[in-house]
């Protein structure tokens, strides 16, 4: 992530998916970039199609909305991402305890959720990353090129 460059999330985020973005964005001088939604609380695939450009570099949002019970439409969402090469991040919290949640099948780069939701303990979660992604980040925190 670099000065100007661009992080996609939408109007209907949860904290959690909004404030470490926020944090990002501040460090790195990036830009946020917001999905809007209709009345009714379903997101605008038209305007965020408008919102992907060469500098995105990530598209995170919410699988099933907290607080709308919003369901939305993910394999699109990924889909126009992939068609630019871009990887997304679903925050599933809502969704690993609804609906059948296969990340093979979604083919996002990364799925988060907590384990609360699931009825384990506070504090705990899961976060899905494709090695590729995920390996690399490992290897700078070791200190390793």
């Amino acid at each position: 992530m670099n000065e100007g460059d661009e992080i996609i999330i939408s109007a209907m985020e949860h904290h959690s998916n909004i404030v470490p973005w926020q944090l990002i964005a501040k460090e790195k001088k990036a830009i946020i970039k917001v999905i809007p939604i209709t009345d009714k609380g379903d997101l605008i695939l038209d305007e965020y199609k408008k919102l992907l450009s060469p500098r995105t570099k990530i598209v995170s949002v919410v699988y099933v909305s907290n607080s709308l019970g919003t369901i939305n439409d993910v394999e699109t969402i990924i889909s126009l991402a992939h068609e630019r090469k871009i990887p997304v991040l679903l925050d599933a919290a809502q969704a690993v305890n609804h609906l059948p949640v296969d990340v093979q099948k979604l083919d996002c780069e990364f799925l988060a959720f907590s384990g609360h939701k699931l009825y384990g303990p506070t504090g705990i979660g899961v976060l899905y990353g494709k090695k590729r992604f995920l390996i690399p980040c490992l290897l700078t925190r070791a200190g390793e090129t």
